[in-house]
């Protein structure tokens, strides 16, 4: 019995070549049950087609963590013609947004690592830093106090353990300094 890749790839190879832009059946990442297309135009952006109940489901996503995608489904009796025109108006209306999304989700994670390894950094010349769970951060400071500092939607969070009335009172008399 012949499997999916085998009996949709040269329909797939003409919607591809009606499609335009480059878009080509990914022969590298061959499946038996799926046909993934791809294009240079796109960088990361991939339509892939699989059969489900009788039909051929096509999502068109972004291969990232942060990517979005649109699908839609088309009868097995289609043409290529209405194939790629189905395509083209309901996944590829969005797909360059859709890229720009998940690139500006990936830049912006990437700034949050490196503004957090540049935080580390000034703590670590003023306490040391040791591993806290579900923390940003641990340390412990010479006169012997230790705790965690936290990252939240809001801002920073400092939980410090080990104080004695006498810091605790000049540790809020700071709080309420800045």
């Amino acid at each position: 019995m012949q499997n999916f890749f085998d009996k949709w790839q040269p329909v797939f190879e003409i919607v591809a070549r009606l499609l335009g832009k480059g878009w080509r059946v990914n022969l590298l990442d061959a499946c038996p049950y799926r046909i993934k297309l791809t294009t240079p135009e796109l960088k990361r952006y991939s339509l892939m087609v699989r059969e489900e109940k009788c039909r051929l489901v096509i999502n068109g996503f972004v291969e990232s963590r942060h990517g979005h995608g649109a699908r839609c489904t088309v009868s097995q009796s289609r043409g290529v013609t209405g194939i790629a025109d189905d395509i083209r108006r309901k996944i590829l209306t969005t797909a360059q947004e859709d890229v720009k999304k998940a690139q500006d989700a990936e830049q912006a994670q990437r700034d949050a690592q490196e503004q957090e390894k540049i935080i580390k950094g000034m703590l670590s010349q003023l306490v040391t830093l040791d591993n806290w769970h579900d923390a940003l951060t641990g340390f412990k400071a010479e006169n012997g106090l230790s705790g965690k500092i936290t990252n939240h939607f809001n801002g920073y969070g400092l939980f410090v353990q080990g104080l004695s009335v006498e810091q605790l009172i000049k540790l809020t008399g700071a709080i309420k300094q800045l």
